[in-house]
């Protein structure tokens, strides 16, 4: 593993939520409140890596694969926000996890990480939202030419989870030939983790998983409800790869719609704080940690100074 992080993170513990199907977290350190984090759209549990000692030194962390991710098992449900969220839930309870918690999302997990609390608002103290989607984001008012361009982008996007679940299912995604599906190309890869991590991208289900969760994730067409003074920092990056074949006000009407709406997140609470973490990409938590720790902390801090005696 990398320096300063447990290999615990790569642990295996399967909780039965119910109907024969099972999930894997695994929690590492002590303190209130748990902290549960949840990652981006084909993401790992290894994305928080570079987050993890630090919060385990004070607080519970927990780490989980959605369905059909990592280790836990597959849904046989569409892999909407509210079936997401159900499984969370679920996970929690059977687990016994001490309630409040703070939710860590990045990404489609911020996206998940707002369902949840709008859907249970007892059982969340404080969220950090990390580079988050959120509903409307691809609402860009774009030409007809650059409209077609953004939906060949997610017909390719469909074409390669369609193509790496048949790859998968044939047995021919290695280490070395990766089939375009696997590549230790995150910069805390060693080798002995993509070894390790390979056979979470060796399952079908994974990739047909994500297909389902990026097709449905609009159903959440939230936030609804004003979240009052929770704790709360929507995270925004820096850094935004543009589109090959677009032009600049493509690119820059994405760059603006991401920002508006981190924004808006930021302001559904009266602690809502908007951070913009410099020098930072998509995966900030691994391109820029110590920001992403440091927001996380003030935000567990504000939680505990709030919490009763």
């Amino acid at each position: 593993m990398s320096a300063g992080s447990s290999p615990r993170m790569l642990d295996r513990r399967l909780i039965d939520i119910g109907g024969g199907r099972r999930l894997n977290m695994v929690c590492i350190g002590k303190g209130s409140p748990t902290v549960v984090f949840d990652q981006a759209l084909g993401g790992t549990i290894l994305d928080w890596q570079y987050i993890q000692a630090e919060i385990s030194k004070t607080n519970r962390a927990c780490f989980y694969d959605r369905a059909g991710y990592g280790q836990s098992d597959a849904s046989d449900k569409p892999r909407t926000p509210r079936n997401v969220t159900d499984d969370l839930h679920a996970l929690l309870r059977k687990a016994g996890e001490r309630k409040p918690i703070v939710l860590i999302g990045h990404s489609i997990g911020g996206r998940y990480a707002t369902y949840y609390y709008e859907r249970f608002p007892a059982d969340v103290a404080g969220m950090v939202l990390v580079d988050p989607g959120f509903y409307g984001q691809d609402d860009l008012n774009l030409s007809a030419g650059e409209q077609m361009l953004f939906d060949g982008l997610r017909t390719k996007a469909y074409e390669k989870w369609s193509n790496c679940a048949a790859k998968a299912r044939s047995h021919e995604i290695t280490l070395e030939a990766p089939q375009g599906c696997f590549g230790a190309k995150l910069p805390y890869y060693t080798r002995d983790e993509a070894a390790r991590m390979l056979p979470v991208y060796q399952r079908p289900e994974r990739w047909e998983t994500i297909a389902s969760e990026y097709g449905h994730i609009d159903e959440d067409k939230g936030p609804h409800k004003d979240w009052g003074d929770l704790p709360l920092a929507v995270l925004t990056r820096t850094k935004f790869t543009p589109t090959p074949g677009a032009s600049d006000a493509f690119n820059q009407s994405v760059e603006a719609v991401w920002k508006r709406g981190h924004a808006a997140l930021a302001a559904r609470s009266s602690r809502g704080e908007a951070i913009t973490i410099p020098n930072s990409d998509h995966y900030m938590q691994a391109n820029q940690p110590e920001p992403v720790l440091a927001a996380i902390q003030k935000v567990l801090a504000e939680v505990r100074a709030s919490s009763p005696r």
